[in-house]
């Protein structure tokens, strides 16, 4: 790969990261008790950016839990058509933290 297209491949991986875990964060239904816990959680999706599995790699069980549903119920995760972008995203180890304002 050369640098041009590595960036480009990079920045789109931080692109749809970041628009996973704002379509996470859509369906995650939190509360007062998780703030300051996360959770790392291991997502598996196919090239459409349908959600193969979910699990919980470590943190807080309640906030891995409820985060795990929040996926779950996306059920279709935003993916790019770029097939080096997807083989990156394809399995992503993801910290997700609740956001209170």
């Amino acid at each position: 790969l050369n640098k041009a297209r590595q960036a480009k491949v990079m920045s789109e991986i931080q692109k749809y990261t970041s628009l996973i875990s704002s379509e996470i964060k859509r369906h995650w239904i939190t509360d007062q008790s998780m703030k300051g816990k996360q959770c790392i959680l291991n997502i598996r999706l196919a090239s459409n950016g349908l959600v193969l599995s979910v699990k919980a790699l470590s943190g807080n069980p309640v906030v891995c839990n409820s985060a795990r549903t929040a996926v779950l119920k996306a059920e279709q995760l935003p993916m790019s058509k770029d097939p080096q972008v997807f083989a990156k995203l394809k399995e992503i180890n993801l910290t997700v933290q609740p956001e209170f304002d």
